[in-house]
Protein backbone atom coordinates (compact mmCIF):
# COMPACT_ATOMS: atom_id res chain seq x y z
CA UNK A 1 0.00 0.00 0.00
CA UNK A 2 2.79 2.39 0.86
CA UNK A 3 4.62 1.49 -2.36
CA UNK A 4 1.48 2.20 -4.40
CA UNK A 5 0.96 5.58 -2.77
CA UNK A 6 4.58 6.49 -3.31
CA UNK A 7 4.35 5.67 -7.02
CA UNK A 8 1.07 7.54 -7.20
CA UNK A 9 2.70 10.54 -5.59
CA UNK A 10 5.54 10.35 -8.07
CA UNK A 11 3.01 10.15 -10.91
CA UNK A 12 1.17 13.27 -9.77
CA UNK A 13 4.45 15.02 -9.03
CA UNK A 14 5.42 14.45 -12.66
CA UNK A 15 1.97 15.24 -14.07
CA UNK A 16 1.47 18.65 -12.43
CA UNK A 17 4.53 20.42 -13.91
CA UNK A 18 3.84 18.81 -17.29
CA UNK A 19 0.27 20.12 -17.27
CA UNK A 20 1.53 23.53 -16.13
CA UNK A 21 3.98 23.63 -19.03
CA UNK A 22 1.26 22.71 -21.51
CA UNK A 23 -1.07 25.32 -20.00
CA UNK A 24 1.67 27.93 -20.39
CA UNK A 25 2.09 27.08 -24.07
CA UNK A 26 -1.66 27.28 -24.67
CA UNK A 27 -1.84 30.61 -22.87
CA UNK A 28 1.03 31.92 -24.99
CA UNK A 29 -0.69 30.85 -28.22
CA UNK A 30 -3.98 32.42 -27.13
CA UNK A 31 -2.15 35.63 -26.24
CA UNK A 32 -0.48 35.73 -29.65
CA UNK A 33 -3.84 35.25 -31.39
CA UNK A 34 -5.41 38.03 -29.29
CA UNK A 35 -2.50 40.37 -30.07
CA UNK A 36 -2.96 39.62 -33.77
CA UNK A 37 -6.60 40.67 -33.71
CA UNK A 38 -5.99 43.71 -31.49
CA UNK A 39 -3.17 45.24 -33.49
CA UNK A 40 -3.91 47.55 -36.44
CA UNK A 41 -3.53 45.10 -39.30
CA UNK A 42 -3.46 47.32 -42.36
CA UNK A 43 -2.76 50.88 -43.43
CA UNK A 44 -5.96 52.78 -44.18
CA UNK A 45 -6.56 53.41 -47.86
CA UNK A 46 -5.52 56.95 -48.82
CA UNK A 47 -7.79 59.50 -50.42
CA UNK A 48 -7.31 59.23 -54.18
CA UNK A 49 -10.15 61.22 -55.72
CA UNK A 50 -8.08 63.81 -57.57
CA UNK A 51 -4.69 64.28 -59.21
CA UNK A 52 -3.38 66.12 -56.13
CA UNK A 53 -4.56 63.27 -53.86
CA UNK A 54 -2.71 60.70 -55.95
CA UNK A 55 0.35 62.94 -56.08
CA UNK A 56 0.39 63.11 -52.27
CA UNK A 57 0.09 59.31 -52.03
CA UNK A 58 2.93 58.73 -54.49
CA UNK A 59 5.08 61.43 -52.85
CA UNK A 60 4.75 59.55 -49.55
CA UNK A 61 5.84 56.29 -51.21
CA UNK A 62 8.75 58.07 -52.90
CA UNK A 63 9.94 59.25 -49.50
CA UNK A 64 9.44 55.84 -47.89
CA UNK A 65 11.29 53.95 -50.62
CA UNK A 66 13.92 56.61 -51.30
CA UNK A 67 13.12 57.36 -54.93
CA UNK A 68 12.99 60.77 -56.64
CA UNK A 69 9.88 62.81 -57.26
CA UNK A 70 7.63 61.73 -60.13
CA UNK A 71 4.86 63.92 -61.50
CA UNK A 72 1.29 62.64 -61.69
CA UNK A 73 -0.93 63.49 -64.65
CA UNK A 74 -4.57 62.66 -65.33
CA UNK A 75 -5.35 62.24 -69.01
CA UNK A 76 -8.25 61.09 -71.15
CA UNK A 77 -8.88 57.45 -71.97
CA UNK A 78 -8.12 58.18 -75.63
CA UNK A 79 -4.78 59.80 -74.79
CA UNK A 80 -3.58 56.91 -72.60
CA UNK A 81 -4.59 54.28 -75.16
CA UNK A 82 -2.91 56.29 -77.92
CA UNK A 83 0.28 56.63 -75.87
CA UNK A 84 0.47 53.10 -74.45
CA UNK A 85 -1.92 50.82 -76.29
CA UNK A 86 -5.43 49.44 -76.27
CA UNK A 87 -6.99 48.74 -72.85
CA UNK A 88 -4.18 50.53 -70.99
CA UNK A 89 -5.38 52.74 -68.14
CA UNK A 90 -2.09 54.03 -66.66
CA UNK A 91 1.60 54.24 -67.41
CA UNK A 92 4.87 55.42 -65.93
CA UNK A 93 7.35 56.96 -68.37
CA UNK A 94 10.51 59.04 -68.63
CA UNK A 95 13.21 59.92 -71.12
CA UNK A 96 16.11 57.46 -71.21
CA UNK A 97 18.13 59.95 -73.25
CA UNK A 98 18.61 62.31 -70.33
CA UNK A 99 20.86 61.71 -67.36
CA UNK A 100 19.13 59.41 -64.94
CA UNK A 101 19.22 61.83 -62.03
CA UNK A 102 17.95 64.72 -64.20
CA UNK A 103 15.25 62.95 -66.19
CA UNK A 104 11.70 64.19 -65.78
CA UNK A 105 9.45 61.33 -64.77
CA UNK A 106 5.69 61.01 -65.09
CA UNK A 107 2.85 58.71 -64.18
CA UNK A 108 -0.27 59.21 -66.29
CA UNK A 109 -3.70 57.84 -65.37
CA UNK A 110 -6.81 57.48 -67.46
CA UNK A 111 -9.13 59.55 -65.29
CA UNK A 112 -12.28 57.84 -66.53
CA UNK A 113 -11.16 54.25 -65.98
CA UNK A 114 -9.16 54.88 -62.80
CA UNK A 115 -11.84 57.25 -61.41
CA UNK A 116 -9.44 60.09 -60.71
CA UNK A 117 -10.38 63.71 -61.33
CA UNK A 118 -7.84 65.97 -63.00
CA UNK A 119 -8.68 68.78 -60.58
CA UNK A 120 -9.80 69.10 -56.98
CA UNK A 121 -13.58 68.99 -56.65
CA UNK A 122 -16.03 69.88 -53.92
CA UNK A 123 -18.09 66.85 -54.94
CA UNK A 124 -15.88 63.74 -55.11
CA UNK A 125 -15.88 61.61 -58.22
CA UNK A 126 -18.54 58.90 -58.17
CA UNK A 127 -17.50 55.35 -57.30
CA UNK A 128 -20.23 52.74 -56.98
CA UNK A 129 -18.37 49.61 -55.83
CA UNK A 130 -15.67 48.73 -53.32
CA UNK A 131 -13.68 46.71 -55.84
CA UNK A 132 -13.23 49.88 -57.89
CA UNK A 133 -11.50 51.61 -54.98
CA UNK A 134 -9.27 48.59 -54.33
CA UNK A 135 -8.35 48.43 -58.03
CA UNK A 136 -7.51 52.15 -58.06
CA UNK A 137 -5.15 51.88 -55.06
CA UNK A 138 -3.58 48.80 -56.65
CA UNK A 139 -3.06 50.63 -59.96
CA UNK A 140 -1.35 53.58 -58.27
CA UNK A 141 1.00 51.24 -56.41
CA UNK A 142 1.63 49.27 -59.61
CA UNK A 143 2.84 52.34 -61.52
CA UNK A 144 4.97 53.49 -58.58
CA UNK A 145 6.81 50.14 -58.57
CA UNK A 146 7.85 50.66 -62.21
CA UNK A 147 9.44 53.92 -61.07
CA UNK A 148 11.10 52.20 -58.09
CA UNK A 149 12.79 49.47 -60.13
CA UNK A 150 13.94 51.89 -62.79
CA UNK A 151 15.62 54.13 -60.22
CA UNK A 152 17.12 51.59 -57.82
CA UNK A 153 17.89 48.69 -60.17
CA UNK A 154 17.89 50.28 -63.62
CA UNK A 155 15.40 47.60 -64.67
CA UNK A 156 12.80 47.69 -67.40
CA UNK A 157 9.83 46.01 -65.75
CA UNK A 158 7.35 46.04 -68.64
CA UNK A 159 7.14 42.26 -68.36
CA UNK A 160 6.18 42.47 -64.66
CA UNK A 161 8.93 40.08 -63.66
CA UNK A 162 8.98 37.94 -60.52
CA UNK A 163 10.72 40.62 -58.44
CA UNK A 164 8.17 43.18 -59.57
CA UNK A 165 5.24 40.93 -58.64
CA UNK A 166 6.79 40.09 -55.27
CA UNK A 167 7.10 43.76 -54.35
CA UNK A 168 3.62 44.50 -55.69
CA UNK A 169 2.09 41.82 -53.48
CA UNK A 170 4.03 43.06 -50.46
CA UNK A 171 2.98 46.73 -50.76
CA UNK A 172 -0.63 45.87 -51.57
CA UNK A 173 -0.78 43.60 -48.53
CA UNK A 174 0.17 46.55 -46.32
CA UNK A 175 -3.14 48.09 -47.39
CA UNK A 176 -5.09 44.85 -46.99
CA UNK A 177 -5.40 44.35 -50.74
CA UNK A 178 -4.86 40.86 -52.15
CA UNK A 179 -5.43 39.67 -55.69
CA UNK A 180 -4.81 37.01 -58.30
CA UNK A 181 -2.50 37.41 -61.28
CA UNK A 182 -4.11 36.63 -64.61
CA UNK A 183 -2.24 35.43 -67.70
CA UNK A 184 -1.23 39.01 -68.57
CA UNK A 185 0.55 39.29 -65.18
CA UNK A 186 -1.87 41.99 -64.05
CA UNK A 187 -3.68 41.75 -60.73
CA UNK A 188 -7.42 41.01 -60.76
CA UNK A 189 -10.11 39.67 -58.41
CA UNK A 190 -9.28 41.89 -55.44
CA UNK A 191 -10.08 40.56 -51.98
CA UNK A 192 -9.14 40.98 -48.33
CA UNK A 193 -6.81 38.85 -46.19
CA UNK A 194 -9.56 36.30 -45.50
CA UNK A 195 -10.42 35.90 -49.18
CA UNK A 196 -13.63 37.94 -49.14
CA UNK A 197 -13.86 39.90 -52.40
CA UNK A 198 -14.09 43.67 -52.49
CA UNK A 199 -17.38 43.29 -54.28
CA UNK A 200 -20.23 45.41 -55.50
CA UNK A 201 -21.23 47.02 -52.20
CA UNK A 202 -20.96 50.80 -52.04
CA UNK A 203 -17.62 52.02 -50.64
CA UNK A 204 -17.68 53.63 -47.22
CA UNK A 205 -16.07 56.93 -46.24
CA UNK A 206 -13.23 54.85 -44.77
CA UNK A 207 -12.78 53.02 -48.08
CA UNK A 208 -12.59 56.34 -49.92
CA UNK A 209 -9.85 57.63 -47.59
CA UNK A 210 -11.99 60.45 -46.26
CA UNK A 211 -11.26 59.51 -42.63
CA UNK A 212 -7.46 59.42 -42.95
Amino acid sequence: MLFFLTEKYKYYHFLVPTMAAKTGVVASVIGTICDFYKRPKFILWPKADSCSDVQAFIDAMCEEYDVPYIEVMVKSKQWVEWFVGQKACACAFWSELEKKEDSVRYIAFDGETCRISGRDRNTPIRIDHRWQVAEKIHTIIHEFIHHYFSHHHNMDTKDHCRKFRKMEKKINAKYGIYFIYVYTKFGKHFHNFWGWPYGYSKPTAKDRGWLV
